[in-house]
């Protein structure tokens, strides 16, 4: 094993905003992969930011940290009201009580006995849980916050068919970017990455903003301009009256 490239390595990742990475390293590297990831969350002003750190093999067998990519998962903006019949706030701090690993690891075993309840309640709590989430999903509105706490809580657990799709939610609950990481020129932080994200957040929030404002601006513009028109024609079919009454006294005379 080369002490001396995890070494290097560890040093470049603590450079960047991450620490104690050697365990991490060693771990992958005894395996001799041709690259592997490694994924770290980091808590910024109480968000959390994804970073899953990709290396790989140079020339020399050495491991190289390519690129990361960093994710910034939005907070999930949750209806107070019921869904369906679904109180959602506390699905969510339900979902959140649950080890959600260890649920989806099935290589444990333990000893069952139908006379005890006790050690199987955590596995009753996912069974309801379980069967809000395919409540939720019987409607549109419900399936999307179906998918969304789906996402809060499993994205990042290996998959499992369980799991069911969760990409649908990905673009409006992440924001992501890749870094590169090129020899010989400065690494983009994981502070640095932070802020570029949260100002993508933000130009996104403006942009939207501004579509919102435009929509309501044509819808305005438009009612005025329908209001024109039938004033127009309410005119026009007062003049047409008055032209008739003339007609029709000339007549007369």
């Amino acid at each position: 094993m080369n002490i001396q490239n995890i070494s290097a390595l560890s040093d470049q990742l603590k450079a960047i905003g991450f620490d104690n990475m050697e365990h991490d390293l060693i771990k992958r590297v005894c395996f001799i992969p041709k690259n592997f990831t490694i994924c770290e969350k980091i808590s910024k002003e109480n968000e959390l930011v994804i970073f899953n750190l990709y290396f790989e093999q140079d020339k020399k067998k050495e491991y190289v940290l390519q690129y990361y990519d960093a994710i910034l998962q939005k907070e999930l903006a949750l209806s107070n009201q019921a869904i369906d019949g679904v109180d959602v706030v506390a699905l969510d701090e339900n979902m959140n009580n649950i080890n959600w690993k260890t649920a989806f690891d099935f290589t444990a075993k333990k000893s069952f006995n139908p006379d005890e309840k006790t050690p199987f309640e955590n596995e009753q709590r996912i069974e309801l849980v379980l069967r809000e989430l395919s409540t939720l999903a019987l409607s549109e509105h419900g399936k999307s916050t179906a998918i969304q706490l789906k996402q809060k809580y499993w994205s990042l657990i290996p998959y499992s068919e369980l799991m069911g799709n969760l990409t649908p939610a990905k673009d409006r609950t992440e924001l992501s970017q890749r870094f590169y990481c090129s020899e010989g020129q400065p690494i983009i932080s994981a502070d640095e990455a932070y802020r570029f994200l949260k100002n993508k957040l933000l130009e996104k929030l403006i942009q939207s903003q501004r579509k919102e404002q435009k929509k309501t601006d044509d819808i305005d513009a438009g009612a005025k301009a329908a209001g024109s028109s039938d004033i127009g024609m309410v005119k026009k079919g007062k003049g047409n009256s008055s032209n008739r009454f003339k007609n029709s006294k000339a007549k007369l005379e």
